[in-house]
């Protein structure tokens, strides 16, 4: 687990797993979101976040980050370095289920995985790219499908199937 890219749906717990992957393997993360989204959901320029996500790359022999930015050139490029490739497909209801958690517990502040005054709300928009996330999952693994032959590449269908593969994972990997 040197290289480690971790896709999916909001609210599948992406983040979560990669905390887990910090700690587990001791190996640098990042979050993409926190990088892309600034104070009060500013954003970066593509060419910046970019930027930062390669020199990040470049300057870690090993490395976890947790977000797709699929239309972003640095998902090849993330692809490309990664060892291990994980997608969490567990459908609609399940992450819709896991952003409404997510409000919940950080009802009207900010995630400490956000900047200051990006606070966690849920609207129509934020709802309906949530529901409608099935077309991007079939683009995102069609991509990733063209790694399967070179890649560890994982497909987990729910969380139980997920933990039980993470907590076999020795940490001496």
């Amino acid at each position: 687990m040197k290289k480690v890219v971790i896709l999916g749906p909001s609210g599948t717990g992406k983040t979560t797993l990669a905390r887990r992957f910090h700690r587990k393997f001791n190996i640098p993360m990042i979050h993409l979101d926190s990088i892309y989204w600034q104070k009060n959901w500013n954003h970066l320029s593509k060419p910046k976040f970019d930027a930062f996500i390669r020199m990040f790359l470049k300057k870690n022999p090993a490395w976890v980050i947790d977000g797709n930015y699929s239309n972003h050139p640095h998902l090849k490029y993330r692809l490309k370095l990664a060892t291990t490739i994980i997608f969490l497909d567990y459908g609609t209801k399940q992450a819709l289920k896991g952003i409404h958690e997510r409000a919940e517990r950080f009802k009207h502040i900010s995630r400490p995985d956000m900047a200051k005054g990006c606070i966690e709300e849920i609207d129509q928009e934020f709802l309906q790219f949530v529901a409608f996330y099935e077309k991007r999952a079939k683009r995102l693994k069609a991509i990733i499908s063209r790694y399967k032959s070179t890649k560890d590449v994982k497909i987990f269908k729910s969380r139980k199937a997920l933990y039980e593969w993470f907590n076999a994972l020795k940490s001496e990997e």
